[in-house]
C-alpha cells in the first residue's frame, strides 16, 4: 500500500515537471543593435548590452550587419548550463513571426550525436585539458533543421562552414557563452525585407525522468516536437568552474543541480525580433 503511494506520488511530481517545462517563457518584442557596435572581445561590455529573462536565466543579445544575424547567449545557472552541456541548445526561427518552430539551430548537440572524449578519472588529472578537450569536440558539430525543406536535417562542421558559424565556450567565473551567425537570407531578409520582423527562441534538452532508468531519450523530433537529449561522460558543470577554476569533490558535490531542475527544458520564445537598420 505504501509502495503505491510513494509510486503515485512520484507519478504525480514527474507530471508536473513535465507540464511546469512544456509552458515557455515570452518576450513580446525584441530590437537588435548594430553589430559593429558591439565589442565582442569585450565581456563586461558585451554583457552589459544583453538582455536578461528571470525565468528561463537566459542572458541574450541579437546584432546583424548588412548580411548576417549574430545572437549571443550567456549562462551561469548551472543546471541550465548542464543541460545545454548534456542534452543540448537549438535556437529556433520562424520567418513569418509566428509562434512555431520553423527553422533550428542545434548547437551544441546533444551528447548521443556527438559523442565526447573518453578521459581516464584518475585522481590528480588535469581538468582543465578534460574540459578544453571537451569544449574543443562541441564546437566541431553543428545540426540546421528546415533550412532546406520542411523537416530536414543537415550536420556542418561550424568552423569551416561559408555560411553558419557557431562557439560555445567558458566565461569568467564559470559562466557558458554561445556564440551563433547566420545570413539574414536564410531568414529571407534582405534589404527591401529589412523591416519585417521574425520569431526567435532557445530551448535546451533535458534529462527524461519518464525512460527507464532515469537516462535521457533521445534526438530531436522536426517540425515542433520536443527536444531530449542524451547522457555525456563529465557532463556539466563543466570542471574547474568554481572561484579560481579549482574545485574539490565537495564543491563539485554542491555544484550538481537537482534532478527536478535536469527534469524540464529552459525554454524563451521571443514573438519579434526587429532587425537594426544601418546607422
Amino acid at each position: 500500500m505504501k509502495k503505491s503511494i510513494i509510486s503515485g506520488i512520484l507519478t504525480f511530481a514527474t507530471i508536473l515537471l513535465t507540464i511546469s517545462g512544456t509552458n515557455a517563457q515570452k518576450i513580446g518584442f525584441y530590437e537588435c543593435k548594430w553589430h559593429s557596435a558591439i565589442s565582442a572581445d569585450d565581456e563586461e561590455g558585451l554583457v552589459n548590452q544583453m538582455q536578461f529573462e528571470e525565468k528561463s536565466k537566459f542572458l541574450f543579445l541579437f546584432t546583424n550587419d548588412e548580411k548576417n544575424l549574430y545572437i549571443d547567449l550567456v549562462l551561469a545557472d548551472k543546471a541550465a548550463i548542464q543541460k545545454v552541456m548534456r542534452f543540448g541548445l537549438t535556437t529556433w526561427f520562424n520567418p513569418e513571426g509566428k509562434h512555431k518552430k520553423g527553422m533550428g539551430i542545434q548547437f551544441p548537440v546533444t551528447a548521443e550525436e556527438n559523442s565526447e572524449p573518453s578521459f581516464k578519472r584518475e585522481k590528480g588529472g588535469d581538468r582543465k585539458e578534460m574540459m578544453m578537450a571537451m569544449m574543443a569536440r562541441k564546437n566541431q558539430e553543428m545540426v540546421l533543421v528546415g533550412f532546406g525543406g520542411k523537416g530536414e536535417r543537415k550536420v556542418i562542421d561550424p568552423r569551416i562552414d561559408s555560411s553558419f558559424h557557431g562557439k560555445v565556450d567558458m566565461m569568467e567565473g564559470g559562466k557558458m557563452r554561445v556564440s551563433l551567425v547566420l545570413p539574414l537570407n536564410k531568414l529571407g531578409r534582405s534589404n527591401e525585407t529589412i523591416n519585417m520582423p521574425f520569431s526567435a527562441g532557445f530551448e535546451t534538452g533535458y534529462l527524461d525522468l519518464n525512460r527507464e532508468g532515469m537516462t535521457a531519450g533521445a534526438g530531436q523530433r522536426s517540425g515542433g516536437g520536443e527536444m531530449h537529449g542524451g547522457g555525456m561522460p563529465g557532463g556539466g558543470p563543466p570542471p574547474g568552474a568554481g572561484p579560481g577554476g579549482q574545485s574539490g569533490s565537495a564543491d563539485r558535490q554542491q555544484q550538481q543541480p537537482n534532478i527536478s531542475e535536469l527534469a524540464s527544458p529552459s525554454k524563451l520564445w521571443i514573438s519579434q525580433v526587429k532587425l537594426a537598420e544601418k546607422p
